[in-house]
């Protein structure tokens, strides 16, 4: 009761003020209200901003969110031929696989695995994590009478070719006709000089590194040797032929070594399991490896033998 007859006498005393000092007081009123409003907006305005902002990022997230690469399904596909919806469920991005489908669309082919590395979008990591599914199959005529098959053997005669100073000369002049087709398995430099592009230093490149890997098994083997001509496919083919096999737990360290796709470091490894655990037991031990990458435990796979 006493606070309020003090407010009461404030409010009676402000009324026999001079008018100058009540506006002014009037005035400093406003302001003040002024100001406390203004602190009490700019501090509700705050505490609702952080609750947009964490709602805008959820949105932004959703929308730029893609499947992780785990989530992925990989297996076999043929980039010339494969849907998008197949292309997605390689865990490629809509946007690559908009891209792919252009390309072919414009009229585009894809001819060996790293073709499909230069479309536009495709990241390196993403490339070599899908590379070795890629399949891009050679095609055999449907008619037989539309091309030669030319086996081992089927080549000219070098009795007269010794006397001469380059006794490649004969072949490399001798071309296989247009159609012909040849095992790259089987044909030896004097065969694959007689295709069209491929000279004595092309031939022997393909076979020494034939007798290194023990075999081909993919025409995209072929395109590891440096600047090879890229239309190969339409000369040559490879068999059924299964390749020769590298005995895992009864090799030497040198014979791991010298394959192309194991080296010195992966035969380390390889030798350091035999020795701890007695032997390798399956391929799926040494993807647990630093040393061995998924595209090397997918190539090599032809080429190892656990007995």
């Amino acid at each position: 009761m006493a606070k309020i007859r003090i407010n009461f006498i404030m409010l009676r005393d402000f009324f026999y003020l001079p008018r100058s000092e009540r506006r002014g007081a009037l005035a400093l009123i406003i302001l003040l209200f002024a100001v406390l409003l203004f602190v009490w907006l700019k501090g509700k305005h705050e505490t609702q901003k952080p609750t947009q902002d964490v709602a805008e990022a959820v949105v932004t997230d959703s929308i730029g969110m893609t499947e992780p690469e785990e989530a992925a399904e990989l297996f076999s596909f043929n980039p010339n031929t494969a849907d998008s919806v197949t292309l997605r469920t390689l865990g490629l991005s809509e946007r690559v696989c908009s891209n792919i489908v252009k390309y072919r669309r414009a009229g585009g082919t894809f001819r060996k695995a790293d073709d499909v590395a230069r479309i536009y979008g495709l990241d390196s990591a993403t490339f070599q994590r899908i590379r070795p599914y890629i399949l891009i199959p050679q095609e055999r005529p449907k008619n037989g009478s539309e091309r030669r098959w030319v086996e081992y053997g089927e080549r000219q005669t070098a009795d007269s070719v010794q006397r001469q100073e380059n006794p490649y000369k004969a072949y490399m002049e001798n071309k296989l006709p247009e159609g012909s087709l040849v095992n790259v398995n089987t044909a030896d430099t004097t065969l694959l000089i007689r295709i069209p592009g491929i000279g004595p230093y092309f031939a022997q490149r393909i076979v020494s590194y034939r007798q290194k890997l023990g075999g081909y098994y993919s025409m995209e083997q072929l395109y590891e040797i440096e600047n090879l001509p890229e239309n190969l496919g339409d000369w040559l083919y490879i068999d059924d032929t299964p390749c020769r096999k590298i005995r895992v737990n009864h090799a030497s360290l040198k014979e791991l070594r010298d394959h192309p796709y194991i080296g010195y470091y992966r035969a380390r490894a390889i030798m350091d399991i035999r020795k701890n655990d007695g032997r390798v037991r399956n391929i799926r031990q040494l993807s647990f490896l630093d040393e061995f990458s998924d595209a090397d435990i997918a190539r090599l796979e032809p080429y190892l033998d656990f007995e």
